[in-house]
């Protein structure tokens, strides 16, 4: 995020009247996305999809992502997954778009590629977020589990269990992804 404070402070972006919108994938809430927004002194727009309706609609199932779209609210560019403004492959296509928003060709995989299995989990996904709502958080990781045997790459699934198991790895400092990638190859 810190970055992406500096290209929305940037005078190019200003110029060129352009808006960030970040969106954090977390079912509990805004609560758990705010110190991330302020450790960053993000003073851009930070929504939260507690529900994972992002990942089901437009068919991802891991972060970053990111979009590109003009003012007609036409999506010039798309790329699900790997989409770090820290590396330099990924700001340059940002900081091109900003300069002359045109469209570099779109990377995405097709939506039919991910089949029912998305959906099926996507479904039990949401069903645990239920669960959790009303404070029922062991009902809620067990749908979260069996959305994983369907679709064991759904890291955005995975990564909510993770974080009401080990919030330690998650909250109490900065995010622990060499532990993520370790459940990842563990299976878990």
């Amino acid at each position: 995020m810190p970055v992406w404070q500096q290209i929305y402070e940037s005078e190019a972006l200003s110029d060129n009247n352009i808006e960030i919108l970040s969106v954090a994938m977390d079912v509990q809430g805004a609560d758990a996305a705010r110190p991330f927004v302020d450790n960053a002194g993000a003073t851009f727009e930070t929504v939260v999809d507690r529900e994972n309706i992002l990942g089901q609609q437009y068919r991802f199932k891991a972060i970053p992502n990111g979009y590109l779209i003009n003012s007609d609210g036409t999506v010039e560019y798309r790329r699900l997954g790997g989409f770090d403004i820290r590396r330099a492959e990924t700001r340059q296509i940002v900081e091109d778009w900003i300069d002359r928003p045109a469209a570099p060709a779109a990377e995405t995989p097709e939506v039919d590629a991910m089949g029912d299995e998305h959906d099926q989990a996507n479904s039990l996904f949401r069903q645990g977020e239920a669960a959790y709502r009303t404070g029922d958080a062991a009902r809620a990781i067990e749908l979260w589990r069996r959305a994983v045997e369907l679709e064991p790459d759904n890291f955005i699934i995975r990564k909510q269990i993770w974080a009401l198991e080990n919030p330690e790895k998650f909250y109490d400092s900065d995010v622990d992804y060499a532990w993520q990638r370790d459940q990842m190859q563990l299976g878990r």
